[in-house]
């Protein structure tokens, strides 16, 4: 199998792209610097000269608050970017899978969002997002979307390398505790991924999260409790810390696909750290 993968420098794309080598597939890795899928001109004439198989879009703007600064540029990359890919996929007749988020959902309901559920982003990042998803709709019929969300794993910054960074300057920190959501790692949802694309699985769209949620607050103390870091973790709301973007107060997703608890991946992904 022949496949793209866009923003292969990103925390999925790089526990994703060892996974497809060991599946024995060729695979482009790209990022931004190499190939600007921004620019319809150097798509074309890239792709033009290559034979594919599959496209794997992980590329995007994903700093939420710089989004809201930066609302050109986020549209430009989450929006544009995949619009340009999506018309690429059908012109060549290849499944395309673009990881979208789950900050297409406003956070007001109470139980975890349902594929079918209403979309209703309340800040610029899921705003592009949700462009991007409606572009891969638009000119697609073989495509997969993803929604997940709160992902960390190796190769890239994330949250949970950024507390343990804390830990060891810190015996107490504050944090935001009034979102929940599923802590989600790029391992298990890059096993899925590979799953999807080797059993063939009907296109469409798909919620694939850790099974269980969490509030920051959680989710930073059981990381401490894994490493056995002695830090008082303080619960605040998000009013005592404004940020520039809003937050969904509730993003857990209903998962169409069920990944691992999220204590048992988050041990799994803390042992040897």
């Amino acid at each position: 199998m022949r496949i793209l993968v866009t923003g292969a420098t990103g925390t999925l794309g790089q526990e994703l792209c060892p996974m497809l080598d060991a599946q024995g597939w060729q695979f482009w890795a790209t990022n931004s610097k190499i190939f600007d899928i921004t620019n319809i001109k150097m798509v074309n004439e890239i792709m033009n000269k290559v034979s594919l198989d599959f496209i794997i879009h992980l590329a995007g703007y994903t700093n939420i608050d710089l989004a809201e600064t930066h609302k050109t540029e986020a549209f430009k990359v989450n929006h544009i970017g995949t619009k340009n890919l999506a018309k690429i996929a059908k012109k060549h007749d290849v499944p395309i899978l673009y990881v979208s988020t789950d900050n297409v959902f406003d956070g007001e309901k109470s139980s975890p969002y349902d594929v079918s559920d209403k979309t209703n982003p309340i800040n610029i990042y899921g705003q592009s997002k949700l462009k991007g998803e409606e572009e891969i709709l638009k000119h697609c019929s073989k495509y997969y979307i993803i929604r997940t969300g709160w992902l960390y794993g190796s190769g890239a910054k994330n949250y949970v390398d950024t507390m343990l960074t804390f830990s060891m300057l810190r015996r107490e920190i504050s944090v935001v505790d009034d979102q929940i959501g599923n802590p989600t790692w790029t391992r298990d949802l890059s096993e899925q991924i590979i799953n999807i694309m080797k059993e063939n699985r009907p296109y469409g769209t798909y919620h694939i999260s850790s099974t269980g949620q969490a509030g920051w607050a959680d989710f930073t103390k059981k990381i401490f409790e894994i490493k056995k870091r002695n830090v008082s973790v303080n619960s605040i709301v998000e009013s005592d810390f404004p940020r520039p973007a809003k937050r969904p107060k509730y993003c857990v997703l209903n998962n169409t696909i069920e990944l691992p608890n999220w204590e048992e991946s988050l041990e799994k992904y803390l042992i040897g750290k």
